[in-house]
């Protein structure tokens, strides 16, 4: 079976690319309206939350559907990133005459949104890895050597993720801090726009105005991280990162000298709201979890009960030999057994 039309495409232009990865990141990251003429692609940590809640508000009306199996949150409204919940098909569902005509046609609007990589990297760190979030605990195996103790924590902090991604950064690298140019493949897919989360009201203005509906009245900040950066950026860390997203600089026209250097102090408390909301919502999900789990241990009571396996335990049990019966001095109708 061949790669497709839009794989190919791709990988004519970056042919040192793994089509598998090509492959899992547009079907993952990829929608694709063919009558509306909309394709989008993902960048996660650049405002891509808002984007598939906006695509769910243009082309879905049903409810998320929470907790999937191909999706580990710790929020449910996060759950708009499964894929189970995307209103739109990758591109890699359509046919090729399809990809091309979407791929070709100056009429769609083939659009992404990116993001400074300094600040991208921090709500990379932040959102996910400080706090050990599911999917990335393997950062933390990493720095660590095992996974966080059960008394006093030790975060990964800012320095060593930059580090730890110094060593592993690469084109299959976790999507929340790769290299966008490598979730993006901009040389090949001829976006018609390409959105900066820092002008986000820009590239949903246009969105709406291309599918012909209003746009809301206000956008909303869909994933803020809970926690305020202290100070993370240092003359030195700065060209690390600088190093490291050097191609994302150039490609999207971000200035490189303009890291992040009049950042606040230490992070002070959060709200009491936004306190109770993230915990309340962690435990929503912790109680799934837990159901889940007994839900999961009861199907295989059940199933065992009835099963081959259970049947054949208990013929074994049947005709296992009496040890009694070999012992010395012993009948098998047991002491003094007459003949």
């Amino acid at each position: 079976m061949g790669l497709g039309y839009v794989v190919s495409r791709i990988l004519d232009t970056y042919p040192d690319l793994n089509p598998g990865t090509v492959e899992k990141r547009l079907a993952y990251g990829s929608f694709a309206h063919l009558n509306d003429r909309v394709v989008y692609l993902e960048v996660p940590k650049a405002a891509c939350t808002v984007v598939k809640v906006s695509l769910r508000d243009l082309y879905s009306s049903t409810p998320l559907t929470l907790f999937p199996h191909q999706s580990r949150q710790t929020k449910r409204r996060m759950f708009v990133h499964a894929r189970a919940n995307a209103p739109l098909p990758a591109l890699t569902e359509l046919d090729d005459a399809a990809q091309r005509e979407l791929l070709e046609d100056p009429g769609v609007l083939r659009f992404t949104v990116v993001r400074n990589p300094y600040t991208r990297f921090v709500s990379a760190w932040l959102d996910k890895v400080y706090l050990c979030e599911p999917t990335v605990e393997d950062v933390y195996h990493a720095v660590r050597g095992g996974s966080p103790d059960m008394g006093a924590k030790q975060p990964v902090e800012f320095a060593e993720f930059v580090t730890h991604v110094e060593r592993t950064i690469g084109p299959s690298s976790d999507a929340h801090w790769r290299r966008q140019v490598d979730l993006t493949y901009p040389k090949a897919l001829g976006f018609t726009h390409i959105g900066q989360s820092e002008d986000l009201a820009a590239t949903m203005a246009l969105l709406y105005a291309h599918v012909r509906r209003n746009p809301p009245a206000t956008i909303p900040r869909e994933n803020d991280a809970a926690l305020v950066p202290g100070n993370t950026y240092t003359d030195s860390i700065a060209a690390r990162v600088r190093a490291i997203y050097e191609r994302d600089f150039a490609a999207f026209g971000y200035d490189p000298a303009g890291w992040p250097s009049d950042q606040p102090g230490p992070a002070g408390p959060i709200t009491l709201e936004r306190f109770v909301d993230e915990i309340m919502e962690r435990n929503v999900i912790i109680t799934h979890l837990y159901n889940e789990h007994a839900r999961l241990a009861r199907e295989y009571t059940n199933v065992y009960r009835f099963s081959l396996t259970r049947l054949a335990n208990k013929w074994r049990r049947l005709l296992k030999p009496d040890p009694r019966a070999t012992r010395p001095g012993r009948t098998p109708n047991g002491p003094g057994a007459r003949a």
